[in-house]
């Protein structure tokens, strides 16, 4: 992630090219005239002095102004880094274990771990969140589900997708006992022969792919009682990649 480093370079010239010797030469020439208000008279540098003052004063509040600007950009960074890191060591710690949580905390959640992958690539993300009760699901499962569908979404956004790369997430209920996740882009789309196959082992279209995200999320879905499909109206029209899990509220009696 390179955005901490850009902002630090950039102020870190601002302050390394500050007139501070120019300054510093000022003060010592004035230090030196044993009669100031002459020199100031009738001295040529001493005339210049004034205007100088006024245009170093400028220079120095533009260059100020422009570190303050990417120091409050650098904190606002590590600040969202640590909060992917505590996201990161929250789901690392509750793996296998089931819990009672708003679908919508565990979509951000997911939004905060892919964020490098989608900011760096400018797309809009669209938020269709529905009002739903909170579910006991396996935190673990659900992010390594909705990560792999938010990274799979931006790789679709890539290369010769539309210049307005837009990626959508929808919350919605599915009667009364279930809940829709939905991910969808607008990017390069899937072939329909693709469709019947992309879930399957090692299946994948990518270069640099492995073909296991989809099948595993895949299986995750089914052991929390859900499932995951997908749709495309074909190339270059984008995909959409649905979430199912029952709206279960409380752990079940044996």
């Amino acid at each position: 992630m390179s955005w901490p480093r850009n902002s630090a370079s950039v102020a870190t010239d601002k302050i390394r090219d500050l007139k501070l010797s120019t300054l510093n030469r000022l003060a010592e020439m004035l230090g030196g005239q044993e009669d100031l208000p002459a020199f100031f008279a009738s001295d040529a540098r001493g005339a210049e002095v004034p205007a100088f003052l006024t245009r170093l004063a400028g220079r120095l509040e533009n260059d100020r102004a422009t570190a303050l600007g990417e120091l409050g950009a650098l904190r606002q960074r590590v600040e969202h880094i640590n909060e992917i890191v505590a996201t990161q060591q929250n789901y690392a710690k509750a793996g296998g274990v089931s819990e009672v949580l708003p679908l919508a905390e565990l979509m951000e959640d997911a939004l905060r771990l892919s964020a490098g992958a989608i900011e760096r690539h400018g797309v809009e993300i669209v938020r269709d969140y529905a009002e739903l009760p909170s579910v006991l699901v396996d935190r673990h499962k659900v992010a390594q589900i909705l990560v792999n569908l938010i990274v799979n979404a931006k790789h679709a956004l890539a290369g010769e997708a539309p210049a307005e790369k837009c990626l959508t997430l929808r919350l919605a209920r599915n009667g009364r006992a279930g809940a829709t996740i939905t991910v969808s882009d607008n990017g390069v789309g899937i072939p329909a022969e693709n469709l019947t196959r992309i879930f399957q082992h090692g299946f994948t279209t990518r270069k640099d792919g492995h073909g296991f995200g989809l099948h595993n999320s895949a299986n995750a879905a089914r052991e929390m009682g859900g499932s995951l499909t997908a749709r495309s109206d074909g190339p270059g029209r984008g995909a959409a990649f649905t979430l199912e899990l029952p709206l279960q509220s409380e752990p079940q009696m044996p």
